[in-house]
């Protein structure tokens, strides 16, 4: 069964409560279970062992003189977090700041299961995809294995290949080609004739630019179209 680590952050706890009572039904509807810790303050969520999770619930408004649930979004995303994040709010307005933070949905309040539990599905279905597969990577020396959910995008340069990863940069022997072929179930698409992008490192996109983690880089005109269809699938758009 598998198992998928949670943040509840709200300040109150009857809808907590409640949110992981929800947690619970479409864990035993859908064979799956979520390991549920909730805060009342951003402060205490920061705390901990934020990079672990793979889902957090934030509130938005969180008592007068702590940090909202924004700026604790800000704060996650800075840490390098990649979890799926959810605003709960009684303030649709605050929509357009998700953005900012690449928060997959918002749970306004009161939120029925019926609707929680759909936004649940896209969620899962985004962390499913980022299982990943292993590599392997002809290096001048040798042979390296790596995981592909632990490449954030492949890049030709000159006759080698780069295989960016979150760690370090590869440069190795072979085609795009073949790698995009290799990895085209695994949420990876190409942005232009020499990238080729790993989705779920994507946080947002700016003009004719996405940005992978820290860098941006270029989308190529002819490849824009088919790109954006990529990624829109690989958000549940």
């Amino acid at each position: 069964m598998k198992q998928y680590l949670t943040a509840i952050i709200e300040d109150d706890p009857s809808y907590a409560a409640y949110l992981k009572e929800c947690l619970d039904r479409y864990g035993t509807e859908h064979d799956c279970a979520f390991q549920v810790r909730s805060f009342g303050r951003a402060e205490a969520f920061l705390d901990s062992v934020q990079g672990l999770y793979d889902l957090v619930f934030m509130d938005v408004e969180l008592g007068k003189g702590w940090m909202n649930g924004i700026e604790a979004a800000r704060a996650l995303r800075a840490a390098g977090s990649m979890a799926m994040l959810f605003f709960i709010t009684n303030m649709p307005q605050y929509a357009p700041s998700g953005y900012d933070v690449d928060a997959i949905d918002y749970c306004i309040k009161p939120i029925s299961y019926r609707s929680l539990s759909v936004k649940l599905d896209k969620a899962l279905r985004i962390l499913k995809n980022r299982d990943g597969v292993p590599v392997r990577i002809r290096v001048r020396d040798g042979l390296r294995v790596v995981s592909s959910a632990d490449i954030r995008y492949i890049e030709v340069m000159g006759h080698d290949l780069m295989f960016h990863t979150e760690g370090e940069v590869i440069t190795a022997y072979g085609g795009l080609k073949e790698r995009e072929e290799e990895l085209k179930d695994k949420g990876f698409a190409r942005c232009s004739a020499s990238v080729l992008v790993n989705l779920r490192f994507v946080n947002g996109l700016f003009g004719d630019e996405v940005s992978v983690g820290s860098e941006r880089i270029r989308i190529g005109r002819t490849r824009k179209k088919e790109f954006m269809a990529s990624l829109n699938k690989y958000l549940g758009g």
